[in-house]
């Protein structure tokens, strides 16, 4: 009877304590939560005074504050494109990953295909290709969903 009593009272006072944080986002967004973890780039955290699990893109976060003992982390640096190289800043992203971020716009490509290109070159250079399209039109992110020699497409993501 004492351990149902010490299991209750611990389920009851546990969400007082748990760790409050702040989430900036690189929108200028701002989040009061409680931080839980972070797995493949993915945040899990949870609305105060709530038990429901939320989840965001690491890479939609800029920092995150512990209030607590006002340690600061910075999850994820802002990409900002300067000149026409700055394409290789541009980050492939799975479509589990893109929570938090702005979908902007659906992007096309074409391959060019020289005798003798293996499948992986052919994949690289249209990858290049639609990271070089994402760059031009300030898109940082995008999540490939055809790569293949005659139907080139990705979708671009933004903070």
């Amino acid at each position: 009877m004492k351990i149902i009593l010490a299991v209750i009272a611990v389920l009851f006072t546990a969400p007082l304590f748990a760790q409050t944080h702040e989430i900036i986002k690189h929108n200028g967004g701002k989040l009061e939560v409680n931080y839980i973890k972070t797995d493949n780039n993915i945040v899990y955290y949870a609305l105060p005074n709530s038990m429901e699990e939320h989840k965001i893109s690491r890479y939609a976060i800029a920092q995150l504050n512990e209030k607590a003992q006002n340690n600061s982390k910075i999850v994820s640096e802002r990409i900002i494109f300067a000149d026409n190289l700055d394409y290789k800043k541009v980050i492939v992203l799975k479509e589990s990953e893109t929570i938090g971020l702005t979908k902007s716009e659906n992007l096309k490509g074409y391959h060019s295909i020289a005798k003798g290109e293996t499948r992986w070159s052919l994949a690289q250079i249209g990858e290049k290709q639609l990271k070089q399209n994402a760059a031009k039109k300030g898109c940082q992110f995008i999540v490939i969903t055809s790569n293949k020699k005659d139907n080139l497409k990705a979708i671009a993501y933004t903070y």
